[in-house]
C-alpha cells in the first residue's frame, strides 16, 4: 500500500503540471462541454496504453527505458527511435515546464514583491534548484513528490471553492462558436494530448513497485485519473469565471493571443479573496514542480544508465546525470523565448509515439503465452489509440506547416 501511493501521486504529479496553465489557454476556443468530452477522451487513450507499456517492462522481466524495450523486443531501429524520441519529449517537457514555472513566479515577484528580476536570472535559479533535487534518492523524491502533490491538491480543493462564488452558474460557456471549426480543433488537440503525458517513468516505477502487476495498474489507472478530473474541473472553473468577469479576455484566450502570465495575473484580480489571489500564483508553481521531479527522475535514471562505466563513483555519476538532464532544457528556455504553446504542441507529436505507436508496434513483436493485462487482447482499442496517435501528429504537422 506504501509502495501503491507512493507510485500513485509521482504518476499523477508527473501527468499534473504545464497542463493546468495551457488547458485553460487552448480549450477557451471549445468552450466546456466539447472540452470536457475531448479531455475524457485523452485520459482513456493514455490510460489504455499505459498499459501497452506496463506489459512490455513486465514482459522483459525489468524496467527499461523505451528504447531498451525496443532493442530487445524488435531491434536497432526500434531502439534509435524509442531513445530519440524519448529525448526529445523529456528535454521539451522540461523546457515547457522550466519556462512555464519562472515565467510564474516571475510574474509573481513583481506583481506581489514589486522587484524586477530578469527571466534569465530566474530560470537559472529554477534549473539549479531542479538539478539538485535530481541528486536525492529516489525514495527521498517519493517523499518530496509526496508534500507536493498533496499541497497541490489542497491548494486546488481552496481555490476551487474560491473560484466558485465567482461563477454564475446560469450563463457558462457551454459551446464556443469556433468548436465546430477544424482550425480550432487542429491548434489544440496536441497540447491536450500532452498535457495528460507521464510516459517518462515506466521504467522507474516498474523496479520501485518490484514488478507487482497489479499494484502497477493500480497506480496508473489513478494516477492517470486524479489528473484528468482535477483538469476537467479547474479547465471548467477557469473557463466560466473568466467568461463571466472578463468577456474581453476570454475573446483574447480563444483567439490564441494569451501569455501564461496575463492568465495568472487576470484570475488573480478576478479572485474575491486575498489568500486566494496567492493561491493562484502557488498552484502554478506546485503544478510544473512536480512534474519537473518526474519527468526529470525518468530521464535522469535513463542517462545514468548511458554514462561510461569509467565514471565509477556514484556521486559523481549522479551529478552528471543531473546536470545532462536539465542543461539542455535550461538553454533551449534562455534562446527559444514565448514558446510555450509552441513547444508542447511539439511534445504532443513525440509523445503519440512513444505513448502509443511504437508501444503497439513492440506489442505485436512479442511472443507471450499470457499476458498480465487481459484488456490488451482487444485489438480493437488499440487500433482506436493508434487512430488517435495518428490524428495527433497530423494536426501537430499541420499546425508547424500551415497554420
Amino acid at each position: 500500500m506504501y509502495k501503491q501511493t507512493g507510485a500513485i501521486l509521482l504518476v499523477a504529479g508527473t501527468c499534473i503540471g504545464s497542463g493546468m496553465i495551457a488547458l485553460p489557454m487552448v480549450l477557451a476556443k471549445l468552450g466546456l462541454i466539447p472540452s470536457i468530452l475531448l479531455m475524457l477522451a485523452t485520459w482513456f487513450i493514455m490510460y489504455y496504453s499505459s498499459l501497452i507499456n506496463l506489459e512490455l517492462n513486465l514482459q522483459a522481466g525489468r524496467g527499461l527505458p523505451l528504447g531498451a524495450l525496443g532493442r530487445l523486443f524488435s531491434g536497432r531501429t526500434a531502439e534509435l527511435t524509442g531513445n530519440i524520441s524519448l529525448k526529445l519529449l523529456s528535454y521539451s517537457l522540461l523546457a515547457v515546464f522550466i519556462y512555464g514555472g519562472s515565467s510564474v513566479l516571475q510574474e509573481l515577484i513583481a506583481s506581489k514583491l514589486n522587484a524586477q528580476d530578469s527571466f534569465s536570472f530566474i530560470a537559472t535559479c529554477y534549473a539549479l534548484v531542479a538539478m539538485t533535487l535530481l541528486l536525492l534518492p529516489i525514495k527521498l523524491i517519493d517523499y518530496f513528490n509526496r508534500i507536493l502533490f498533496i499541497c497541490l491538491l489542497a491548494v486546488i480543493g481552496i481555490l476551487l471553492a474560491g473560484l466558485a462564488i465567482s461563477i454564475k452558474w446560469t450563463n457558462l460557456p457551454l459551446f464556443s462558436e469556433q468548436y465546430t471549426t477544424p482550425s480550432a480543433w487542429v491548434g489544440l488537440i496536441p497540447v491536450v494530448f500532452t498535457s495528460f503525458g507521464f510516459q517518462v517513468i515506466f521504467h522507474t516505477l516498474t523496479n520501485y513497485c518490484n514488478k507487482n502487476a497489479k499494484m502497477l495498474k493500480q497506480a496508473f489507472f489513478w494516477g492517470s485519473l486524479i489528473p484528468a478530473i482535477i483538469y476537467i474541473l479547474w479547465t471548467s472553473s477557469i473557463l466560466s469565471v473568466v467568461y463571466h468577469d472578463n468577456p474581453n479576455f476570454y475573446q483574447q484566450m480563444a483567439a490564441g493571443k494569451v501569455e501564461i502570465g496575463e492568465l495568472i495575473q487576470v484570475l488573480s484580480s478576478i479572485a474575491k479573496w486575498q489568500t486566494v489571489q496567492l493561491l493562484v500564483w502557488w498552484i502554478s508553481l506546485l503544478a510544473i514542480a512536480t512534474s519537473i521531479l518526474g519527468v526529470g527522475v525518468g530521464l535522469c535514471d535513463s542517462i545514468k544508465g548511458m554514462l561510461p562505466k569509467s565514471i565509477s563513483n556514484v556521486s559523481v555519476r549522479n551529478i552528471f546525470a543531473s546536470v545532462i538532464t536539465i542543461l539542455p532544457a535550461y538553454i533551449a528556455v534562455i534562446y527559444v523565448p514565448n514558446a510555450f504553446i509552441s513547444v508542447l504542441g511539439f511534445a504532443g507529436m513525440i509523445l503519440a509515439v512513444i505513448a502509443v505507436l511504437l508501444p503497439a508496434y513492440l506489442f505485436w513483436q512479442i511472443k507471450a503465452e499470457k499476458l498480465n493485462y487481459p484488456e490488451l487482447e482487444r485489438k480493437s482499442l488499440i487500433l482506436l489509440s493508434l487512430v488517435f496517435a495518428a490524428v495527433v501528429i497530423l494536426c501537430e504537422v499541420l499546425n508547424m506547416f500551415f497554420l
